[in-house]
């Protein structure tokens, strides 16, 4: 049996007005060497049909049809279990691949044997496939922004033997399990960031991210506070990026970017300690770190 080095999991819950494009877009690669492996989550739209359409035609593309609702987590455990490349990856049934999309990925690993994931640019559409912003105007793509937001994307792809360290994905981060995922493949190993711009991710009212925010800004946050002391250990931040991730840490909601408020919050802390700063507690707190006495 033929190993191909790209495994694809495509997750689908009735994503059947995007899904055809979305197939397309794979069978389109430049890249040819890769499996599909579409796992129907108890579509009760024409999904299942057009999947099934898709592997009839193309001996790479296989379908599994769950038997109960799992979710998005759990359908990519299903998915991942029966992968056979070494390479890794999953898309959704509303967006869309480049015709680099694939190629980009396997041959920056190929020449970075080091790196255990890599993700690249994209650009962010509409309903229409209208395109109106990039990711990387978006957020800042590096590891140590990781740790205060999920800034990966949608085009990655990870080796097996990482998928293999760090485990199956969290079905109770579900909303956030790629970001947990992503999180603990940079803390036991590496992750790079390339600008080159591969995929089209789609801003669909139907989504998950358009339905689901509530749960995954209160997931996001639990996952910082679940990693607070291993990126601030790993990373040896500083104080004031320590401060920052704990203040996100403990507000879910929404604010992305370190805002004012954050600053206030900090800054009001400190100034609560200077009003205080003659007690006893802090005067010898002080002494030993100054060394020097207080009248």
């Amino acid at each position: 049996m033929h190993m191909p080095t790209v495994s694809i999991v495509l997750p689908c819950y009735n994503g059947a007005r995007f899904l055809a494009t979305s197939l397309d877009s794979i069978l389109a690669q430049t890249f040819s060497d890769w499996e599909l492996i579409i796992v129907n989550d108890c579509s009760s739209d024409p999904s299942p049909q057009i999947a099934t359409e898709y592997a009839d035609r193309d001996t790479r593309i296989r379908v599994i049809h769950n038997t109960k609702n799992l979710k998005l987590p759990g359908s990519l455990n299903v998915g991942f279990d029966v992968a056979r490349g070494r390479y890794l990856t999953w898309t959704s049934d509303d967006n869309i691949a480049k015709d680099n999309w694939l190629a980009t990925l396997v041959e920056y690993l190929n020449a970075h044997p080091e790196t255990d994931m890599v993700c690249a640019d994209m650009d962010l559409i509409d309903e229409d496939a209208n395109v109106y912003g990039v990711l990387s105007d978006e957020c800042a793509r590096t590891v140590t922004e990781l740790a205060y937001k999920s800034n990966v994307g949608a085009a990655f792809m990870y080796r097996k033997s990482a998928a293999d360290r760090v485990g199956k994905y969290d079905d109770v981060m579900f909303c956030a399990e790629d970001y947990d995922y992503w999180v603990r493949i940079a803390l036991s190993g590496r992750l790079d960031y390339i600008p080159d711009n591969i995929y089209l991710y789609r801003q669909n009212p139907a989504s998950l991210t358009a339905t689901q925010q509530p749960r995954i800004w209160a997931k996001t946050a639990a996952i910082k506070t679940k990693y607070h002391t291993r990126w601030r250990d790993r990373l040896n931040l500083g104080w004031w990026d320590r401060q920052k991730l704990a203040y996100l840490c403990r507000n879910p909601y929404p604010r992305a970017e370190f805002s004012l408020v954050g600053i206030r919050h900090i800054l009001g802390r400190q100034l609560v300690g200077l009003v205080f700063f003659w007690n006893a507690k802090l005067r010898r707190h002080i002494k030993s770190k100054l060394e020097i006495k207080l009248q």
